[in-house]
């Protein structure tokens, strides 16, 4: 295999990393603060999606706004998701705190259900793609999809911004606080279930960014939510529940490897990436980058 290919392939398996990333990040960042295992996280991923895909259909038919339409699309569901985000914890989410994890599993299992109906009652069974036309570029003696670079950037651009925001801002210091002991930062007369609001819709939303910047380079369909959760609870496992270096780490250990071994062992590829789970799991049980202990 020439050195073009291998360009090629680690081009595909980075944007892949960074398509990982933006939908693990929400999932590492909910049961980090929360210690909320959200099984629906995926579901609510593809929803993100069929709603980018109706507001594209609607501005390029109304508006007549083009490609270009794909920006405000994706802006709109990552806003109509945050509102979802912030309901479905306010009436549901919030009654699970405390709770036994099989109970968790059992509440986010039946959002899957519930959610899975409503795009098929709205969207019906067909897959769904943005048709977006982009024209490749000569790179490496062959033609490469510039989309790609997008989708790498924005992985970029949002990791640096949640580690800013956790790091540097002060609510982004008080989520971090309660992490680690919660009932420290309620007597500070902060209001916890505030933040945990916040920080579940905002997960939501970046995974509606995840499933917008998807949609032009792959079809998006019922199904396809629990194939890619398998795979999210690798890396944020991998990385270390609620830490986003941890999770942008594992997305690219995960998705470089994937991308790779897909060309050597098709049927393989997704053995490989839990073999590497395993060999973390038995070194650092709580993560390359997640914290032994948390209150």
């Amino acid at each position: 295999m020439d050195l073009s290919a291998l360009a090629l392939q680690l081009l595909s398996g980075l944007s892949r990393a960074m398509m990982l990333f933006l939908l693990a990040s929400g999932l590492s960042l909910t049961f980090g603060v929360m210690n909320i295992l959200n099984f629906a996280h995926a579901t609510l991923w593809l929803l993100g999606g069929y709603l980018c895909f109706s507001v594209f259909q609607w501005l390029t038919q109304a508006g007549g706004l083009g490609s270009w339409a794909l920006v405000p699309a994706i802006a709109t569901s990552m806003a109509a998701m945050f509102a979802i985000g912030w309901a479905l914890e306010r009436f549901l989410i919030r009654r699970m705190y405390g709770r036994e994890l099989p109970e968790q599993l059992l509440l986010t299992f039946a959002l899957i259900l519930v959610i899975g109906d409503l795009i098929k009652i709205i969207w019906g069974t067909q897959n769904r793609r943005l048709p977006v036309v982009i024209e490749p570029i000569e790179m490496l003696d062959s033609f490469v999809n510039p989309y790609y670079f997008v989708i790498i950037a924005a992985g970029c651009a949002v990791a640096a911004g949640l580690w800013a925001f956790l790091h540097r801002s002060r609510y982004g210091r008080i989520v971090r606080a309660a992490v680690y002991s919660r009932d420290m930062v309620s007597a500070l007369g902060i209001r916890i279930p505030t933040i945990y609001a916040g920080v579940f819709a905002l997960g939501v939303a970046i995974a509606a960014l995840s499933a917008g910047l998807f949609l032009p380079v792959m079809s998006i369909g019922l199904g396809m939510d629990m194939q890619i959760i398998v795979q999210c609870f690798a890396v944020v496992v991998i990385g270390g529940f609620g830490s986003i270096l941890g999770t942008f780490v594992a997305s690219l250990i995960v998705g470089i490897v994937y991308a790779f071994t897909i060309l050597i062992w098709p049927e393989g590829a997704l053995v490989v990436i839990f073999l590497i789970l395993v060999a973390v799991l038995i070194v650092r049980p709580w993560g390359l980058f997640g914290s032994e202990q948390r209150t």
